[in-house]
C-alpha cells in the first residue's frame, strides 16, 4: 500500500490545534505548554509527520551541530583546521556544518538564518566574514572567532602574531640580514596585520631601517600569485631586500616558485620565511615557517563554542619557529 504523507495541517487536525500551534511545537517548543506539547507530539510520532530517526532533535534544544564559517576553503591551513574541528566534532558527537562563504554577505545571512533555524550549538567565525551580520544576531547562540576580536562581543582564539614575527626578524637578523622584507595583502586580515606589526617592531628592536618599499601589500589574497607579483617588486628596487617574511606559506611558496623561474637561487639569492606551517607535504625542501598549534586551537574552538565562558576573552596560543632550508646567513649582494 502506498504510504501516505502526512503534512503540517494534517498534524493539526489530528491534535485539534491551529496549524501555528503545532509549528510553535516543532520550532519552539519551549513556548508551548507541556499539555500541548505533548499531544502534538504524540500525534507526530504516530503519523511519521517526520523521520523517526530526527524526533529526538527535534524536540530537544539543539541539534549538535557547529557551523564554522570559511571564507577561503582553497588556502591549506583551513582545510587544515576543518579537517581536526571535524575529528573533535565526532569524537563528542557533534555534526560540523562547514558554511563556505567566498566573503559573500548573502551566503553569510543565509548560512546564520540556516545556524539559527537548526538551533546551532554555536559558530566558529575565521577571518573574512561580516562580523556585523553576527553581532546584530549574537545573543541567539554562543559564537567564537579566530584571530579577530570584535569589541569584545566574543571570545577570540589567536596565535601570538606579533611576537611570533620579532622573533622572525630576530633569527633572519641573527644569520647578517638587515635588509628584511614583509609581504602581506590588501585585503584588512587581522592576523596579517599583527604580524605585519611584529615586522615592524622587530625591525625597531634592532635598529633597523623600516623601508616602505620592503612592504609589499598590493595583493587582495594570500596566495601564490601575491608572492610571485611580490618578488617580481622587489626585483625592481635599486637595493633589493636579502630577506623575506611572507605572512603565510602559500605566499612562500609563490616567492621560492618564482625564484626557480628566474634562475634565482632559495636561499642563496633570498632567504624566505613563511607562517602556518601547512605545506610541509607537498614542498621539499621544507620552508623556514612559524608553526601555529593548530591542535590547540582547534580545542579551545570547540570549548568555547560548547561551554562558553562569561567573559569574552582573547586567548592566545603560542607558535614556533621550524628552522627548514630557505634561509641562509646573508652574503653579498649584486644587482640583478
Amino acid at each position: 500500500m502506498e504510504k501516505k504523507y502526512f503534512g503540517i495541517r494534517d498534524i493539526a487536525r489530528f491534535a485539534n490545534v491551529s496549524t501555528a500551534t503545532v509549528s510553535r511545537v516543532i520550532n519552539n517548543p519551549e513556548t508551548t505548554s507541556k499539555q500541548i506539547r505533548k499531544k502534538v507530539e504524540e500525534v507526530i510520532k504516530e503519523y511519521n509527520y517526520i523521520p523517526n530517526q530526527n524526533i529526538k532533535k527535534i524536540f530537544s534544544k539543539n541539534y549538535n551541530l557547529i557551523a564554522i564559517f570559511i571564507h577561503d576553503i582553497q588556502n591549506p591551513f583551513y582545510t587544515l583546521l576543518i579537517r581536526y574541528i571535524n575529528q573533535v566534532c565526532i569524537a563528542h558527537k557533534y555534526t560540523l556544518l562547514i558554511c563556505d562563504t567566498e566573503d559573500d554577505s548573502n551566503r553569510e545571512e543565509d548560512y546564520l538564518n540556516y545556524c539559527l533555524a537548526s538551533r546551532c550549538t554555536g559558530i566558529i567565525l575565521t577571518e573574512g566574514v561580516n562580523y556585523s551580520l553576527f553581532s546584530d544576531k549574537s545573543l541567539s547562540l554562543p559564537i567564537v572567532t579566530l584571530d579577530r576580536k570584535i569589541d569584545k562581543l566574543f571570545p577570540c582564539v589567536t596565535s601570538n602574531n606579533i611576537e611570533a614575527t620579532k622573533n622572525v626578524v630576530d633569527y633572519l637578523y641573527n644569520l647578517n640580514h638587515k635588509k628584511i622584507a614583509f609581504i602581506g595583502c590588501k585585503e584588512t586580515y587581522i592576523s596579517v596585520q599583527k604580524r605585519k606589526e611584529g615586522y615592524i617592531e622587530g625591525l625597531k628592536e634592532k635598529k633597523l631601517a623600516i623601508t616602505p618599499s620592503y612592504i609589499y601589500e598590493r595583493n587582495p589574497g594570500l596566495n601564490l600569485e601575491n608572492g610571485k607579483e611580490a618578488l617580481r617588486y622587489f626585483l625592481t628596487l635599486p637595493d633589493p631586500p636579502s630577506a623575506i617574511i611572507c605572512s603565510n606559506d602559500l605566499i612562500a611558496l609563490g616567492v621560492i616558485n618564482e625564484a626557480h623561474m628566474l634562475n634565482l637561487s632559495i636561499p642563496a639569492d633570498f632567504s624566505v620565511v613563511g607562517f602556518d606551517d601547512v605545506i610541509e607535504t607537498i614542498h621539499y625542501p621544507r620552508i623556514t615557517t612559524v608553526k601555529q598549534d593548530i591542535i590547540k586551537i582547534v580545542q579551545t574552538l570547540f570549548e568555547q563554542v560548547t561551554s562558553p565562558l562569561p567573559n569574552n576573552n582573547e586567548i592566545i596560543i603560542d607558535t614556533k619557529l621550524i628552522q627548514g632550508y630557505t634561509t641562509t646567513r646573508a652574503r653579498k649582494r649584486y644587482s640583478y
